[in-house]
């Protein structure tokens, strides 16, 4: 196992890197995408009746797929996860939150 912050090796399973003081468990439970991204994803693109282009971001093709279909259900949708985008609840396609700006 390796240290995803300095890339050193790890010596066990600790919490804390013992190279860099990076936290690794929280780290590892966090999704990798960019939360302002889906942030703007979720609204700007409905803005031109193009709804769900943040699904795809986060890698929920079928959910986007039906985002575009529906019109991001009559844009009810769309208003509720931009909510879940804004305030850090949306999660991605292994179900891992997006905490990172």
């Amino acid at each position: 196992m390796f240290c995803p912050k300095c890339g050193k090796e790890l010596p066990g399973n600790p919490t804390f890197c013992p190279h860099c003081s990076a936290r690794l468990i929280e780290e590892a439970n966090v999704s990798p995408k960019s939360r302002l991204a889906t942030t703007l994803l979720s609204i700007l693109p409905a803005c031109f009746a193009i709804n769900g282009v943040h699904r795809f971001y986060l890698g929920k093709i079928g959910t986007g797929i039906l985002m575009l279909i529906t019109l991001g259900g009559l844009y009810i949708w769309t208003l509720i996860d931009f909510i879940f985008a804004v305030s850090g609840a949306m999660k991605d396609k292994d179900g891992k939150p997006i905490k990172n700006w």
